[in-house]
């Protein structure tokens, strides 16, 4: 059967490739990267999607235009993979980024995200912004947090200003999101809007994302009304989370040392994102 000894061959390649560490791109024999280009167009969407990772690994420029069609293929794991793979090729252009801002409204979740996380992972473009800020308007509150996802790393005007905006979306798992991001933006500024939305917040997980990420930044600019919370929140968790940050804001003082974030409790706040 022609797809089982294709597969054959992709097993052969992968073995060379991860038997031992090498350089990608460049010591990958051609006729390696030739032979699992041929494998995306594989009736077998497990081979698609094995190749895709294969060439991800190799990391070799040519891929770039093969890996782009597979954003299209009809299996979501092949889509998946191929998004993930571009992460891993090189300065992509605009066009390239372009198409993978595309996969942010995908109807698998799976691939919302690595589109997402792919797209966080390269320098951010403006050219796909439009495209991606454009998203926070649908429908699907899954759709909405993914796009906020991958804004993270970017300090557009623009982009701060959508993720705040964000801040008021009906899904509480959007507006946690959108906390999760301006936080790990480092930005001073968030720091009076994170201690309204203290004040206003309906959802108790969100509150707790928020005083989860008041860790990151100083203690006199929001320790008075984090003070409050950890005595009055209606919610346990909150107050508790939001004792634990001041504790180890005063331990940070006393010590003179840099304040060190805590790690996440069970139930808390989530790292990076929910």
């Amino acid at each position: 059967m022609p797809s089982c000894s294709l597969f054959v061959l992709l097993s052969f390649c992968l073995a060379s490739l991860l038997g031992c560490y090498q350089p990608p791109a460049t010591v990958a024999p051609q006729r390696t990267v030739e032979a699992l280009l041929r494998l995306l167009d594989d009736r077998d969407a497990v081979t698609r999607r094995t190749a895709a990772e294969a060439l991800g690994k190799i990391g070799n420029p040519q891929a770039v235009p093969r890996l782009v069609v597979a954003l299209g293929d009809q299996s979501p794991i092949v889509r998946e993979a191929a998004v993930r793979s571009l992460g891993g090729v090189g300065p992509l252009d605009s066009g390239t980024r372009a198409h993978i801002a595309g996969l942010l409204v995908d109807s698998v979740q799976s691939v919302r995200a690595a589109a997402a996380q792919t797209l966080g992972s390269l320098d951010p473009s403006k050219e796909i912004w439009p495209l991606a800020l454009s998203q926070l308007a649908h429908a699907d509150p899954e759709v909405r947090r993914t796009v906020i996802q991958a804004f993270e790393g970017s300090d557009s005007p623009e982009v701060m200003q959508a993720l705040v905006n964000s801040l008021h979306d009906p899904d509480s798992q959007v507006r946690q999101t959108a906390v999760a991001v301006l936080g790990e933006s480092g930005n001073s500024r968030v720091v009076e809007l994170f201690q309204e939305r203290l004040k206003t917040e309906s959802s108790a997980t969100v509150r707790g994302e928020i005083a989860y990420r008041l860790q990151f930044f100083s203690v006199d600019e929001f320790g008075e009304g984090l003070r409050f919370v950890a005595s009055h929140d209606e919610s346990v968790q909150v107050r508790r989370w939001a004792d634990h940050t001041l504790k180890g804001f005063r331990g940070a003082r006393d010590s003179g040392s840099r304040p060190q974030p805590i790690p996440p409790a069970v139930p808390a706040p989530s790292h990076r994102y929910p």
